[in-house]
């Protein structure tokens, strides 16, 4: 009896504890899916529970005192709401910034929706995707209540192409623009259709649809944008032509990289921006080579070293000069190496450049080895040994290269 009393026991208290944990488990669950749908709650859905927003609203307009105080109350809400997020209470601001749009929608559209652009891109800075979410779907419905009753007016296009993006919605923000740009281009608008081809590439660019972003470029780089007196290549063309190139560089089109290039090296040639030229060829170099065409890098790198030389940007024909060297060492052109080794020593003692005088040493050294010319040889590792000394630099490695050439 005492036994089957135990063992009943045993089971009620495991009936007891298996009945807690349910509860517990039931609780934790309500809790969690409550969590849940607090937080798929939009603070922006409603806001008529508002005190400041009297009965009636939305049947009849507000009256010239209610307007004010809500105004005033939408600069006291964004000031206190800005000293909040500065000492770090970013759940506090974001509450009163909540209040302020819920009052600013019963004011004016054109007022709700600037402000939910201000206000949803400080969410997107300080990374608070429910806010931005809660943002961008206002503003989403702001466009459809209006958009089912008339065409968005030029002003409210720009209005929300701006919200979009600084709420990050670059998808929706560009659809805008190129409906604003097929307005432009309607009116024959030339400027503003100009700066809302900017605004797409940028906004291409930011979403890294490089394909968009060139296409976008391509058309901004035909645009003349020379000044009056046809002297100096605006900013603005030097602006799409080198984003455009940077395109190429990032897409590894070479080619378009290289046609690119070209015309902006035409154009500072036409312009008589002649220190722009020698920077342009050596990319121009450096992409062939890219392409495996040394014959026409070697041409191209001569003319960066003619080209530097004459503008004064050594540090540039030192550059094209040593790899001329390298190409020419690589096609087995020997003699052609040898002479535009001994114009970079040349280059090299004009710029006091020393450690790239002792490698250049150095490298004549090896060639003249390589061709078993050791007397040769031995003269350029000794210059690079007289010049590696004072540098702490090579020491014993020319020392080990000057031996060499005895034995």
């Amino acid at each position: 009896m005492s036994e089957q009393l135990l063992i009943l026991n045993n089971n009620n208290w495991k009936i007891l504890l298996l009945t807690c944990f349910l509860g517990i488990s039931n609780f934790v669950s309500v809790q969690t899916i409550a969590q849940a749908q607090t937080d798929l709650v939009n603070p922006l859905e409603t806001i008529k529970s508002d005190p400041l927003i009297p009965p009636g609203y939305g049947q009849r307009e507000l009256t010239s005192f209610e307007k004010y105080r809500i105004e005033k109350t939408i600069i006291d809400l964004n000031q206190t709401a800005t000293a909040e997020l500065a000492q770090g209470n970013t759940d506090q601001a974001f509450k009163l910034w909540y209040r302020q749009l819920r009052l600013t929608r019963a004011l004016d559209t054109s007022a709700e929706i600037k402000a939910l652009g201000k206000i949803g891109a400080i969410a997107w800075q300080e990374n608070r995707g429910a806010d931005v979410r809660n943002i961008a779907k206002r503003l989403i419905t702001i466009q459809e209540e209006i958009t089912a009753k008339k065409p968005l007016t030029t002003a409210l296009l720009n209005q929300f192409a701006q919200a979009y993006q600084e709420v990050g919605y670059l998808d929706r923000a560009i659809a805008i623009y190129q409906q604003i740009l097929t307005n432009n281009r309607k009116t024959n608008s030339s400027i503003a259709e100009q700066k809302n081809l900017e605004t797409l590439g940028k906004l291409y660019l930011a979403r890294f649809d490089y394909q968009q972003a060139a296409k976008i470029y391509q058309e901004l780089s035909t645009v003349d944008t020379f000044d009056e007196q046809k002297t100096k290549l605006s900013n603005k063309q030097k602006f799409y032509l080198s984003t455009l190139i940077d395109i190429y560089d990032r897409t590894e089109q070479t080619n378009k990289a290289i046609t690119t290039r070209k015309r902006l090296l035409k154009q500072y040639s036409a312009a008589q921006q002649l220190n722009k030229i020698p920077a342009l060829e050596m990319a121009i170099a450096q992409n062939y080579e890219t392409l495996n065409q040394p014959d026409k890098a070697i041409k191209a790198y001569d003319r960066v070293f003619t080209m530097a030389s004459q503008t004064q940007k050594l540090a540039i024909a030192s550059d094209a000069l040593t790899r001329l060297g390298e190409l020419y060492q690589q096609t087995k052109r020997t003699d052609d190496a040898i002479a535009t080794y001994a114009e970079l020593i040349e280059v090299q003692q004009q710029t006091y450049n020393y450690y790239g005088l002792v490698n250049t040493y150095d490298t004549l050294g090896k060639i003249y080895f390589n061709l078993n010319q050791k007397a040769k040889a031995k003269l350029y590792f000794q210059a690079g040994l007289e010049l590696a000394k004072p540098l702490d630099y090579k020491v014993e490695y020319f020392n080990n290269q000057i031996n060499s050439t005895v034995q």
